[in-house]
């Protein structure tokens, strides 16, 4: 178990976040199906019989709702360029139920086949009832009814344009949609094209801390569910910080009112990351988001039962109080709750927009729930970090598609993260293979951590950025020369932000490592040891089915452990007693 999983176990939180699939497919089809499968305390993905390693990026929101579109912009000729190896796209249900019962599925249709001809996998989204908060992808006749498909209720009595978790007849139409769209991928796709599911869009309540309706307000005077308490109970000591506090000041109650089990809640957060205004009524709407989910994801894989997960709206700074971030979304805080509610999701998934990202993947990864990113900024380094220091299912940048620029260039970018997909997808086995070990890591250099390091065997390796903040200076040179040479290094000061790698250790010496703008150097772990570690050698080089292609091999002037851009280096490292002055 690595150090890093260690010190994750010692904020108190021990419990598991990958829930049990609820429902078993009823015919198998031709091929293996996608899988999660645990291997040595770790989560891999299985796809066609053998570990996955997912390359991939999510398109815009309404780009695979047109084959025409997706053409227009070269969208299949952009995933090859980056390396991809799988798409995230949606399947909208305002779009495949055009009419009440009557379905259509000519948009998912022509991603399984353009994907397959492309040789990609499909991660696919449910935009159904929620999507950021709202319902705005409910069908028309949804949109239109909200006598028979009640919103949420604020308390002043407002209504929110977000589908009550209390409404049964959205209920029922959601899950009828989702079982339709999960039986006809199972009869179009035999060889599973695509691998996994996500049920509904970082759903949660926008604009109130909580449901305030008649049927909300019924239940939340009501007792806690049995199924709740029945889990805080075989759960107890090894639940979120803060619900085992609450639950613990007032008693451990096993019955009672929301409010009698967890308190009465405050309005004011002082410190984000160890108190939660309006707690208990986060808990009590997380606790109906799921119970809701729940349904539908276990109808859908009693047809197709292939990995479904959820993702989720982070809190970010100036969003303190439920209902300023969705409330009832599958974050940390009520994890568990959601386990409890919804054992048909088999894990949560976050969306990173936010800078504080080693700390979110460190909540996200407490006690096995795999890391999958469907969501996050174009950024190499954080690629590599995921993969390399969480084991990462898979990493995929939001809305990568669109039109090149005028030059018909891609951003540097996504350029970087494609020269990083092609190496990574050339050792994607080897990676796999050493996820849960000690010899993976992975490291990020950030404004606050510009030094970031890591124990490896005998060894202590340490990286920085290998681009510095310059300016041009003026030797005889014009002003349009003068304005380029600028130009480019504030481009290249720009990329600094870009930096980290991924490392492998194959033997005690030898180190492979996979970087962005990156430098490392390099230090034994004795801290009695008086001499220095020194590179025995260094080559620049690439994976290619899992076989290292040399290329360079630096010494002179370049014996130096650096990577400007995205490349890979092969590492040999040996100590030595001799001082510099005795050379």
């Amino acid at each position: 178990m690595r150090t890093r999983l260690s010190a994750l176990m010692a904020v108190g939180v021990a419990t598991c976040i990958l829930m049990t699939p609820g429902c078993s497919q009823v015919v198998e089809n031709t091929s293996v199906k996608p899988a999660l499968v645990q291997k040595d305390g770790t989560t891999h993905f299985e796809v066609d019989g053998k570990p996955f390693l997912m390359l991939t990026g999510e398109l815009h929101n309404s780009t695979s709702t047109s084959e025409s579109y997706m053409e227009s912009i070269g969208v299949w000729e952009q995933m090859k360029h980056g390396h991809f190896n799988t798409v995230i796209a949606s399947c909208s249900w305002d779009v495949i139920e055009d009419k009440q019962g009557h379905y259509d599925f000519t948009s998912v249709d022509h991603v399984i086949r353009n994907a397959r001809e492309n040789g990609l996998k499909v991660v696919m989204i449910w935009f159904a009832s929620w999507k950021n908060g709202n319902s705005t992808y409910a069908p028309s006749y949804i949109k239109r009814d909200p006598v028979n498909y009640p919103l949420v209720q604020t308390p002043d009595g407002g209504f929110l344009d977000v589908l009550s978790t209390f409404g049964q007849a959205s209920l029922q139409a959601d899950r009828d949609a989702y079982t339709a769209l999960m039986r006809h991928i199972k009869e179009v796709d035999k060889d599973y094209t695509v691998i996994m599911m996500q049920v509904e869009n970082e759903m949660g309540i926008l604009g109130s801390v909580r449901d305030f309706s008649p049927a909300a307000q019924k239940a939340w005077e009501g007792q806690v569910p049995d199924d709740l308490m029945q889990y805080l109970s075989s759960h107890k000591g090894r639940l979120f910080p803060e619900l085992e506090k609450v639950w613990s000041e007032n008693g451990h109650k096993m019955s009672g009112t929301w409010e009698e089990v967890f308190g009465k809640s405050h309005a004011k957060a002082e410190d984000l990351l160890t108190d939660y205004p309006y707690y208990t009524e986060e808990i009590f709407q997380a606790y109906h988001y799921a119970k809701y989910v729940n349904e539908i994801t276990a109808a859908g894989k009693s047809v197709h039962d292939i990995p479904m997960y959820v993702n989720n709206w982070l809190r970010q700074p100036g969003m303190i109080n439920p209902g300023q971030f969705p409330s009832g979304s599958p974050l940390p805080e009520v994890i568990d709750i959601w386990r409890a509610a919804a054992p048909a999701v088999d894990f949560t998934a976050p969306d990173i927009y936010i800078s504080e990202y080693e700390w979110v993947l460190s909540q996200f990864a407490l006690s096995d729930n795999p890391i999958f990113i469907p969501e996050c900024r174009l950024d190499a380094s954080k690629a590599l970090y995921a993969y390399g220091e969480y084991d990462a299912l898979g990493f995929a940048p939001f809305g990568f598609d669109g039109p090149q620029n005028a030059t018909g260039e891609y951003s540097a970018d996504f350029e970087n993260l494609g020269k990083c997909y092609a190496i990574l997808s050339g050792m994607d086995q080897l990676i796999i293979n050493n996820y849960g070990s000690d010899r993976l890591r992975g490291l990020r250099v950030t404004e606050e951590n510009a030094s970031p390091s890591v124990e490896m065997g005998d060894y202590i390796l340490t990286a920085r950025s290998s681009v510095r903040n310059r300016r041009a200076f003026n030797y005889g040179q014009g002003a349009a020369q003068m304005a380029r040479e600028n130009a480019q290094l504030a481009a290249a000061a720009q990329q600094q932000a870009q930096s980290g790698a991924l490392i492998l250790q194959t033997s005690p010496d030898e180190f492979y490592i996979v970087g962005i703008n990156v430098s490392f150097s390099f230090a034994s772990k004795d801290a009695g040891f008086q001499g220095r570690i020194l590179t025995d050698a260094i080559e620049e080089g690439t994976f290619v089915d899992g076989q290292w292609v040399p290329g360079r091999r630096l010494n002179g002037d370049e014996n130096r452990v650096g990577i400007n851009g995205v490349g890979a280096v092969r590492v040999v490292l040996y100590p030595s007693t001799v001082t510099a002055q005795g050379r």
